[in-house]
């Protein structure tokens, strides 16, 4: 009967533990942008990546009021989601920092919570 060689054991014992942490951590969703203090609901996103630009209270700042203007300026709200999601002109596009629910219910919450 042949033997493995130790290193070879030791490596493939190691390679083996690897994947499976990967897969663990994927399993769990080891990116983390589930956990605790992951914004979730329109006002908590809006808080956390829009007011800075946008104001607190939807009244403009860096970039332009949003109160009261968005279901005028959107009619359809797949347009501003869209607009959210890709960006335009000087708005950084959020779609690869938040989920497509964290981005329709910010959108929703400007269209509703600041006002429409």
């Amino acid at each position: 009967m042949h033997r493995v060689p130790h290193r070879l054991a030791t490596g493939i014992t190691a390679a083996g533990l690897l994947l499976g942490a990967g897969l663990l951590a994927a399993a769990c969703g080891g990116g983390g942008s589930d956990d605790a203090a992951t914004p979730r609901t329109g006002p908590e996103v809006y808080a956390a990546y829009c007011a800075t630009c946008h104001g607190a209270a939807g009244q403009g700042g860096v970039g332009p009021k949003l109160a009261g203007l968005m279901e005028s300026a959107y009619p359809d709200i797949e347009d501003q989601i869209a607009v959210v999601t890709n960006g335009k002109a000087t708005m950084p596009a959020w779609g690869s920092r938040l989920s497509a629910g964290q981005i329709r219910r910010v959108v929703e919450y400007e269209r509703t919570g600041l006002g429409g």
